[in-house]
């Protein structure tokens, strides 16, 4: 990818460099051993926050029978940690297949793509826009997050251990009481703040590294396909193959009564008019490549996205509602309630964004169809004709598209069926 001109991508590089994005897939970024050094640094940090996952899993088995809420929020968190790690895997061992893939946010990855940079430009300030917005969201909330645990640092919660002993430990970032007792804990909180505030920032660093990559991927492959479609949607109709109204009643021009010179004029307009054809072909057989690339880089981790994020919902609402409760195994602090209040909207957004981006994907690989039909196919030789034939039924022969199942497409309708059975399964709880 030559990024000597930045905004001739329809990607955010600014953004990606600041975030350490670019850098781990830009092969001139530096080595130790061979091994880009982003990736020893993220292979370190999931490392670290691998083992808090295990700790944290440990301990929800600890503390089941005397403090349930707890447990289930030790559980929910490691899964979701343990669920990052798997897509930041997929960005270290896939990078060089990605690096490959980004290259279809060059503005020159069609043979039109100059002449047609409007649209490209559209694009392109809709993804800086969009990955801007998704940034500040992360970072604003991940601010107001620490802030609300640092402003409720004197509530105090309870935590009953087996030998029916209670321990009195004050409201932190992550509440990682399995460490140590609650006399130590509290003796050093702000150490522990900062050991918690630093586990949330690289987290969120990680969801917003995968995400930036997610929505800069989809956005080129929507741009690449609207090109095409606006390419084979005007192919004809600025340039009529001959003004000339003689013609059989087949369809095709008649030029037996032409001058050899105008039937050589003609032949070379009609073999100019098919290999245009055949560049915008060719160009879109490359923009689905690259579309059947991203589904294959990103398939299961999309859905499983969708999985975890629904059922982590559904714990979340749990323990919101099992709060009220007057078993002593749910008892949980105010600030918990406002912290899972807090985390709801984040992970519906997550699920939304996700169906939003390939539904969108969806339907402008769909919209080639349409476009091919409105070109003025019917004023042209049997030749380009049967080239578009051919493209509409290559088009329709490749139905690829993310599914959860069969059936079931991944699209904005998923997202309000999903949406749906969330609120029916929190009414039973």
């Amino acid at each position: 990818m030559d990024v000597r001109e930045e905004n001739k991508h329809v990607f955010n590089i600014w953004l990606a460099k600041r975030v350490g994005l670019y850098q781990m897939f830009d092969p001139g970024t530096a080595r130790y051993r061979g091994k880009n050094v982003y990736h020893i640094a993220l292979t370190f940090i999931v490392l670290y926050l691998g083992v808090i996952a295990t700790m944290m899993n440990v301990s929800g088995i600890y503390y089941w029978k005397d403090n349930m809420l707890i447990s289930i929020d030790y559980f929910w968190k490691a899964e979701i940690w343990l669920f990052v790690f798997f897509k930041m895997w997929i960005v270290v061992y896939r990078s060089t297949d990605i690096w490959d893939c980004l290259s279809i946010t060059r503005y020159g990855f069609t043979s039109f793509g100059y002449r047609n940079t409007r649209t490209l430009d559209r694009w392109r300030e809709r993804s800086v826009r969009f990955t801007t917005a998704v940034t500040v969201i992360y970072l604003t909330s991940l601010v107001f997050y620490l802030a609300g645990s640092l402003a409720f640092r004197e509530d105090v919660i309870l935590v009953k251990n087996h030998d029916g002993s209670v321990g009195y430990y004050r409201q932190n970032v992550m509440n990682f009481y399995f460490v140590v007792s609650d006399s130590t804990y509290n003796a050093h909180y702000n150490t522990f703040f900062f050991v918690e505030a630093a586990t949330a920032v690289l987290l969120t660093m990680l969801f917003l590294i995968f995400d930036i990559l997610l929505i800069t991927m989809c956005f080129a492959t929507c741009c690449q396909m609207q090109l095409v479609s606006c390419e084979f949607e005007s192919f004809g109709h600025d340039k009529p193959l001959d003004d000339d109204p003689r013609r059989s009643p087949i369809g095709e021009y008649e030029c037996s009564d032409y001058t050899d010179e105008r039937q050589n004029v003609f032949k070379e307009r009609v073999s100019m008019y098919y290999d245009e054809l055949k560049t915008i072909v060719l160009d879109h057989q490359a923009v689905i490549k690259k579309y059947e690339n991203l589904l294959s880089l990103f398939e299961l981790a999309m859905l499983l996205q969708i999985f975890v994020s629904s059922i982590t919902l559904i714990i979340l609402w749990f323990i919101f509602i099992m709060s009220f409760s007057n078993d002593d195994r749910f008892v949980v602090s105010d600030i918990t309630v406002k912290k899972i209040i807090f985390l709801i909207p984040s992970l519906s957004y997550q699920i939304y964004m996700e169906c939003y981006l390939f539904g969108l994907s969806h339907n402008q690989k769909d919209s080639v169809i349409f476009a091919l039909y409105s070109s003025n196919w019917t004023e042209m030789c049997m030749r380009c004709k049967k080239l578009i034939l051919l493209t509409m039924e290559m088009n329709n022969a490749n139905r690829i598209k993310l599914k959860f199942t069969k059936t079931k497409i991944v699209n904005l309708e998923m997202f309000f069926k999903v949406s749906n059975s969330l609120i029916i399964i929190e009414l039973i709880l």
